[in-house]
């Protein structure tokens, strides 16, 4: 039987998880290691529950990258869904996992099916907050499909592509990268635009994050960086951020890249063969954040 191995790799999200509070991260990376050898069932297993707990409005564009995947997928094979046929498929896959998780079918495979922090917790979800998320993914299907900013990738020809939801990985510092870059083409000219589809609102790190891809796409295939252009699409705003790749941005990013794994190395340690020094992994003092911590049910002071 292969043996796994606990080895540190980085990923923008890990990184602000990693920043947030250094407890969350503990439990999302090194808690629950081994569950599947733990006999009979215990705290590892109770922190993958937890750590695989999904938030409503992170699983709405879950479901939206999803149906635009597929949407991609149909087109590569001649068939174009309409804008009616896009929500739909977002909605449909939005019901799924919601049964997963109201009818405990997630117990059947709690690290692969869907478990709503908000089910999970018994909190009350109130009609006003389906009927947002709804209008979510309806706002967000027909910007994708109707908008004029987003017309370039839509038509972008399947022999273009180069990549689409496709999870990756690269070296940096002798550390694995990863990376899922939402859909990447290469244009007549030449140039690789990288697309990132958001449904939330637009934050200070997403710039961050876009050219975190454009090293990857300068690693993976050899791009240049001049011939790069990044798209950050916020769908349910109904607006495009483009921008070319900025070698100074990219210089800056490597250096945060660097800082960051620096830090996660000081204290990563092989949870098979290590014993535990918690004072390595100390809470956030923001009791905000705390208070809706998927971990807050095992999280010890």
């Amino acid at each position: 039987m292969v043996k796994f191995k606990n080895e540190l790799s980085w990923s923008a999200s890990r990184a602000k998880e990693f920043d947030r509070c250094r407890r969350e991260y503990f439990y999302s990376r090194y808690g629950s290691w081994g569950w599947w050898e733990e006999h009979p069932r215990g705290e590892k297993y109770q922190t993958m529950i937890l750590k695989n707990l999904a938030s409503l409005p992170a699983f709405t564009g879950t479901c939206m990258h999803e149906a635009i995947e597929r949407w991609y997928q149909l087109k590569r094979d001649g068939v174009t869904q309409s804008f009616k046929e896009l929500y739909e498929s977002a909605v449909e896959i939005f019901r799924a996992g919601w049964r997963e998780s109201m009818t405990n079918a997630w117990k059947e495979a709690p690290n692969k099916k869907v478990h709503f922090e908000d089910h999970h917790y018994q909190i009350d979800i109130l009609k006003e907050q389906t009927e947002k998320l709804r209008k979510n993914l309806e706002k967000s299907a027909q910007f994708f499909l109707e908008s004029k900013d987003c017309q370039p990738a839509r038509e972008a020809h399947p022999d273009s592509w180069r990549s689409l939801e496709s999870m990756s990985t690269y070296q940096f510092l002798g550390i694995k990268i990863y990376a899922v870059p939402d859909f990447a083409y290469i244009d007549k000219d030449g140039v690789l635009h990288i697309w990132d589809w958001k449904t939330g609102k637009q934050r200070e790190d997403d710039i961050f994050q876009l050219h975190s891809y454009a090293l990857y796409a300068c690693e993976k295939w050899q791009s240049d960086p001049e011939q790069i252009m990044l798209h950050g699409a916020y769908l349910n705003e109904e607006k495009v951020l483009s921008m070319s790749a900025d070698f100074n941005v990219l210089s800056g990013v490597q250096d945060k890249m660097s800082a960051s794994i620096k830090e996660m190395m000081e204290v990563h340690f092989d949870p098979d063969e290590d014993p535990v020094l918690m004072e390595n992994w100390p809470r956030t003092p923001d009791e905000k954040k705390c208070r809706r911590c998927q971990f807050r049910e095992i999280c010890k002071i």
